[in-house]
């Protein structure tokens, strides 16, 4: 009979032990985690501006309307928040139409970077440049407009005896070709 009563109590206390290590482990897995989960990197387009030419890694030239005589344009963006290497995308349209999607790396913050486009076979119109992030998200854009150059006209000379020839040059064409600008910090 105390075989069966020490067999009992160590039953019951093995029991005990056993529900109060479970009720632990169940309180535990309800408390909320403590690590941080690091998030990407939000990227901010901090400046976005066409222009003629990049110069020091500055815009020269920068506007809204720009001639079909120039031989190319360009679009400068300044990325700030980048904590790593990552890309984003300068996606250039006419009209609706898009006509090309640059990738440039972004290697720290602020960084400045460009793309091209050369205006040859662009046509005249409005068109705009999208600066994506590698996920697609947009970040900003700018619009801009090609046109017809004003043709230069001589004021009239003087008459003279001899017949006045006219003469008239014809546009040369070149193939339309994009262009990406290597960017430095």
């Amino acid at each position: 009979m105390i075989r069966s009563f020490f067999f009992v109590l160590l039953s019951i206390l093995f029991v005990s032990v056993v529900c109060f290590a479970q009720e632990e482990a169940a309180e535990e897995t309800m408390e909320e985690p403590t690590a941080a989960v690091a998030e990407a990197p939000t990227l901010t387009l901090e400046d976005i501006q066409i222009c003629t030419a990049v110069e020091d890694r500055q815009p020269v030239g920068a506007g809204t309307v720009f001639p079909d005589n120039l031989e190319k344009i360009y679009c400068f963006t300044k990325i700030v928040g980048a904590t790593d290497a990552v890309s984003i995308y300068h996606v250039w349209y006419m009209g609706d139409k898009e006509v090309s999607k640059v990738s440039l790396s972004v290697k720290s913050s602020p960084w400045r970077t460009w793309s091209s486009k050369v205006l040859a076979g662009l046509g005249l119109g409005k068109g705009r440049v999208e600066v994506l992030a590698e996920n697609g998200t947009l970040l900003g854009k700018t619009e801009f407009e090609i046109q017809a150059a004003e043709m230069k006209t001589e004021a009239p000379k003087e008459k003279t005896e001899e017949p006045a020839v006219e003469t008239t040059e014809e546009p040369t064409e070149e193939p339309a070709t994009e262009t990406t600008e290597e960017p430095t910090e």
